[in-house]
């Protein structure tokens, strides 16, 4: 294994970036839960429409056909919240751990595509891949029992994934500074 290049940087940055603030708005309790899966719908259609148009207009890039299925699989979760909303807590909470371990699987499968290529930067997203698990294990909980104060605790979990991802993101752009 060596550490090689990784071009797509810009995939944990747009998560790490989508968790933080989805944590800020839980922890501050801006809103009810039905507030925030607004938000997250909003957050969720955004990248897919970032996945999309550069899985559509960078020609070079490599993955690209995973690019644009990750892209799909991220505006159906998007259109589903959306026509879902206004209908129970649980199923917007099931919609809602489902995307998340969309996108924990995602990183997973990013992490083998970098081993598989013996790039030991896969092992950031394996890290992003149990973190992210961990968010959705919290999630989880608030199906049996929604409170204000488990909704703000779920906020500091969010945000503590979206530092650590924002982390991992920082040290794949440096990757570009790498010897080849």
């Amino acid at each position: 294994m060596d550490f090689k290049f990784y071009e797509n940087s810009w995939i944990p940055a747009i998560k790490g970036i989508f968790f933080f603030i989805f944590g800020l708005f839980a922890f501050l309790q801006t809103g009810t839960f039905d507030t925030l899966s607004i938000f997250f719908d909003v957050l969720i259609i955004l990248i897919a429409i970032l996945y999309l148009s550069i899985g559509f207009m960078v020609k070079d890039i490599k993955h690209r056909k995973w690019t644009i299925v990750v892209g799909f699989f991220h505006l159906a979760f998007g259109i589903w919240l959306s026509i879902n909303y206004g209908g129970e807590r649980i199923e917007l909470l099931w919609i809602v751990i489902g995307w998340i371990l969309f996108s924990s699987l995602t990183d997973l499968v990013e992490a083998i595509m970098l081993f598989i290529a013996k790039n030991v930067l896969g092992t950031l997203f394996l890290i992003n891949t149990i973190i992210t698990s961990i968010f959705a294990y919290f999630t989880f909980e608030m199906i049996e029992q929604y409170t204000p104060s488990l909704l703000h605790y779920l906020g500091i979990v969010a945000i503590m994934v979206g530092l650590v991802t924002e982390c991992t993101a920082f040290i794949f752009s440096k990757s570009k500074n790498l010897p080849e």
